[in-house]
């Protein structure tokens, strides 16, 4: 649960671009008029990735499950946000398809997280799924809040290069949620406890019940000749 927790605070980078897009502008778009839309292009372009729904055709594939869906969440994020750093700390003027694709990475890894968090509680707490569920997707909201205050502490300052880096720095720690994630065949597949039927208890044995005696009328009639 603790793993999952972190996927999704992970997962949630989504929510803080308005942090460090201010910042970022004037590296990739340096003198554009039209520098502001640009910007709205590469927010959209993570958003999509983030609502493509690829992760759970991984998840439930052969060779998916979950340790393989955050494997390959932390890759596109990686390939993403590293991309995005390179061009904004070395003043790296990349196309615009380029720059979109980069955001559109680091957006669809971030959806990665959030399938296999919420997948992998909802198959291994089947007696308090809502609870746990709403634990688990209430740090994918908060993120935005939680993520905001490390990029204050570490990466708010004027001359930081690049205050774009802030969500990559938090996003690292995911190969240690994915460690403690279940493998596929760990998954909990028996019924849970409350459904099981047990076993009816032994009846004592009944005693066979005597016969009937004859009525005395009928003993009389036979007597007579």
């Amino acid at each position: 649960l603790v793993a999952s927790m972190l996927l999704e605070l992970c997962g949630g980078s989504v929510y803080i671009t308005n942090l460090y897009l201010a910042a970022l502008r004037p590296r990739l778009f340096p003198g554009a008029a039209d520098g502001e839309a640009l910007m709205e292009y590469l927010v959209f372009a993570s958003n999509l990735g983030n609502w493509v729904p690829l992760a759970g055709f991984l998840y439930d594939a052969r060779r998916g499950g979950p340790r393989t869906v955050v494997f390959a969440g932390a890759a596109l994020t990686l390939l993403g946000y590293g991309g995005l750093w390179l061009c904004s700390a070395f003043d790296v003027h990349a196309n615009f398809a380029v720059l979109w694709l980069l955001w559109f990475l680091w957006g669809h890894g971030s959806g990665y997280f959030d399938c296999a968090a919420i997948a992998t509680c909802s198959a291994n707490f089947r007696e308090s799924r809502g609870l746990v569920l709403g634990l688990t997707k209430s740090f994918y909201g908060l993120s935005g809040s939680l993520l905001t205050q490390v990029f204050l502490a570490f990466f708010a300052a004027p001359d930081a290069a690049p205050a774009a880096a802030a969500p990559a720095a938090v996003a690292a720690l995911v190969t240690n949620g994915a460690a403690s994630l279940p493998a596929r065949e760990e998954l909990a597949t028996a019924p849970p406890a409350a459904f099981a039927v047990a076993p009816a208890a032994a009846l004592p044995a009944t005693p066979a019940a005597a016969p009937a005696a004859a009525p005395a009328s009928a003993n009389l009639g036979s007597s007579r000749v």
